[in-house]
């Protein structure tokens, strides 16, 4: 692997959770430290022996099933988790997208959560004030400026984060599924910005079940299945194999019909 040519590289990464190993009141540690080990076997590992290099400006997708660990990646690699062994590298400023409009506040008017959840973005107050007539057309919440938050639907909120996110600045942005939900109208506009983004100077990392749009925006593909990676590469030629396994898992679903 060549440094000079990697926006995002991991080698030989390992994340590692222990089975019910949580937030613990005082008498359960004091407790857990008299106890024997039993069943410290039992860890499990979220990502097993990740090595990746992602270049720099291209829009890379991650696929899997639920609990493949697509969000854990996404999070190893911007910071918030740190790996149980191996190496995360990442060559600019990250900005990590989990869930649109966390963070948001229901009492507060849409202007002022558009400045807010700009903050969480780390996007400049600046690029927010110069483009805040842009963010609420872009939502068609023109109207709605002045309303708090909790009058919004479900879609109107989704709609106002990710127009907001548009304006993240940062060299790498990391997505998980921030684009899953909303109208027809709403996934053409995303698709649009990415199509916009095509070429440019932005690494985008995508998590997100519609291989529809991954077929259409997405450069290269990363397969995980069980915290491995299980195919990257060319988009076309992982999707086909991501099919295959589907289609293959279906075959012998006992559900399925199938002798």
């Amino acid at each position: 692997m060549s440094d000079l040519q990697s926006a995002i590289r991991l080698d030989s990464v390992y994340k590692r959770y222990a089975r019910g190993r949580g937030s613990k009141t005082l008498w359960q540690l004091l407790a857990s430290r008299f106890r024997p080990t039993v069943g410290e076997d039992r860890q499990g590992y979220t990502l097993v022996d990740i090595d990746l290099e992602i270049r720099p400006g291209t829009l890379v997708a991650i696929v899997g099933e639920n609990g493949a660990g697509k969000t854990t990646l996404l999070k190893t690699i911007s910071g918030l988790y740190l790996p149980t062994s191996g190496t995360v590298s990442v060559a600019a400023e990250v900005a990590l997208v989990v869930g649109l409009g966390a963070g948001m506040v229901d009492e507060l008017s849409v202007t002022d959560n558009i400045w807010l959840y700009g903050a969480v973005c780390r996007i400049r107050r600046s690029t927010i004030r110069d483009n805040m007539d842009s963010i609420l057309a872009w939502a068609d919440l023109g109207e709605f400026a002045g309303a708090e938050l909790r009058t919004l639907s479900t879609g109107m909120r989704t709609r106002l984060a990710f127009s907001i996110s548009r304006y993240i600045e940062a060299d790498v942005v990391l997505v998980d599924e921030a684009f899953s939900s909303g109208d027809r109208a709403f996934q053409q506009k995303c698709d649009q910005f990415f199509a916009s983004r095509i070429g440019g100077e932005q690494t985008y990392l995508i998590a997100t079940h519609n291989l529809g749009f991954v077929s259409e925006f997405c450069e290269q593909t990363i397969w995980l299945h069980s915290g491995r990676v299980e195919a990257s590469g060319p988009t076309r030629s992982v999707l086909k194999k991501y099919r295959e396994s589907d289609a293959e898992a279906g075959n012998r679903d006992p559900g399925s019909g199938s002798a």
